[in-house]
């Protein structure tokens, strides 16, 4: 007996995650901008109930949207502010294994509840644990 597994979405909330994969992807020819560039981020939760569970999110390249992206390398904390003045260059490989508090939410689409990472935030221990659920970290 394997026993039912839950692919729910996950309470909205603060968790700490780790950034465990990245890939470039092109929209398809249905999409809001097709054949814009934009990448596919993966993490996973590191602690508590969802401890292991993964929630997904995409930053896309377009000009427009590149503050999306900028927060995300930001928290990482692999990335200055300094680093990311001018022109934006990163490499999704230098992301990965990367700590941050990622604030995740839902909503509904086709008729069911999907997580979506709405901010992210560096992680650090002590603020992360003395933190309310819902506070936006700095």
């Amino acid at each position: 007996d394997t026993g039912d597994l839950e692919f729910g979405a996950i309470p909205s909330g603060r968790y700490h995650a780790k950034i465990t994969g990245g890939e470039m992807r092109e929209a398809g020819p249905n999409s809001k901008n097709p054949g814009s560039q934009y990448v596919n981020w993966e993490f996973t939760i590191q602690e508590g109930a969802f401890e292991d569970r993964k929630v997904w999110t995409n930053t896309s390249l377009l000009p427009q949207a590149l503050f999306g992206l900028k927060a995300l390398l930001l928290s990482s904390s692999r990335y200055t502010k300094e680093q990311l003045a001018d022109e934006l260059s990163f490499d999704i490989e230098t992301l990965i294994s990367a700590d941050l508090v990622i604030t995740v939410g839902q909503r509904e689409y086709n008729g069911d509840t999907r997580n979506e990472v709405k901010r992210y935030a560096p992680y650090d221990v002590d603020s992360f644990k003395s933190a309310p659920t819902g506070a936006l970290l700095p």
